[in-house]
């Protein structure tokens, strides 16, 4: 490719659906690099056999090392290989189509403040059913935050702004990001002509005096890490009063849907407790093994 983009794919314990992406990102970027967060032998060896297969770097962790590792990992891969921008995306997102980084740069490169663009990110269609997810905006039209899988982020960027905050070890690593990409002045865009196809978990669909929801039934410990780490930000970021409202409510959401619909509630809310506590004692890093 005559680009100069490099992507970026974190893998653990991943299915053959890695193959469907990597053959599919593998022939529009310059570079690529698998970083496997320490897969059992199955997982492994499918990192190992795509790597091979795909023509790409494969960076393999002895640990989970966590999220945000993983991607700085690659984040310096792609500078040691002087590349200008880098892609990330999760083992089960799958591009739409073969122009989807023709379509992210576009939007970079043809924004009127490209030099203040700090993460480009693509419309998201659930696998299973086909639905948008809708992105949260400003009044400005631009994005409060983005999530991981599929944005565009120039290396600039990271070497203006710093890498992705390890000690969150994981859940909200990419909201953290936005954040203080927003805070120090930068945009987060959407390119409409960019579609990934995005697995959204272990959903189900629920009623409720006639009224249809979905509850993401993410298991303890990451309801460990997604409160420890929501609150941690909050405080931090409490003046973006946007995106503080939107995850006050969420958060009362979220423990409703566990209470009302999902299993193993009282381990989730003796989990979300000690994730609160932890959050009000400042304590971060890897606390619970996923």
């Amino acid at each position: 490719m005559d680009n100069q983009v490099c992507a970026v794919i974190v893998t653990y314990n991943a299915a053959e659906a890695l193959l469907d992406n990597i053959a599919a990102v593998r022939p529009q970027v310059s570079r690529m690099v698998i970083v496997d967060n320490a897969s059992k032998p199955a997982g492994v060896n499918l990192v190992l056999r795509s790597g091979l297969e795909a023509g790409c770097e494969v960076i393999l962790n002895d640990f989970n090392l966590g999220i945000a590792k993983a991607l700085n990992a690659g984040i310096r891969y792609a500078e040691s290989q002087a590349c200008k921008e880098v892609v990330f995306f999760d083992q089960d997102s799958v591009v739409g189509d073969d122009r989807y980084i023709a379509s992210m740069l576009q939007t970079y490169e043809g924004s009127n403040r490209s030099h203040r663009v700090a993460i480009v990110a693509p419309r998201y269609l659930d696998r299973a059913s086909g639905a948008t997810l809708p992105l949260p905006k400003n009044r400005d039209g631009n994005l409060l935050t983005a999530m991981t899988s599929g944005i565009l982020v120039p290396i600039r960027i990271f070497e203006t702004l710093g890498l992705h905050e390890e000690s969150l070890y994981m859940d909200y690593v990419d909201t953290e990001f936005s954040l203080r990409c927003r805070r120090a002045g930068y945009a987060i865009v959407e390119a409409p002509g960019a579609i990934l196809l995005h697995s959204w978990g272990r959903r189900t669909k629920h009623n409720l005096f006639g009224r249809g929801f979905s509850s993401t039934n993410h298991n303890a410990n990451r309801r460990y890490y997604i409160t420890r780490n929501r609150l941690l930000l909050m405080r931090r970021y409490w003046r973006d009063w946007r995106w503080f409202v939107r995850e006050m409510r969420a958060f009362g959401v979220e423990l409703f849907k566990i209470v009302l619909v999902e299993e193993n509630k009282l381990e989730k809310l003796r989990h979300v407790k000690r994730g609160f506590a932890d959050a009000l004692s400042n304590k971060t890093g890897p606390r619970i093994a996923l």
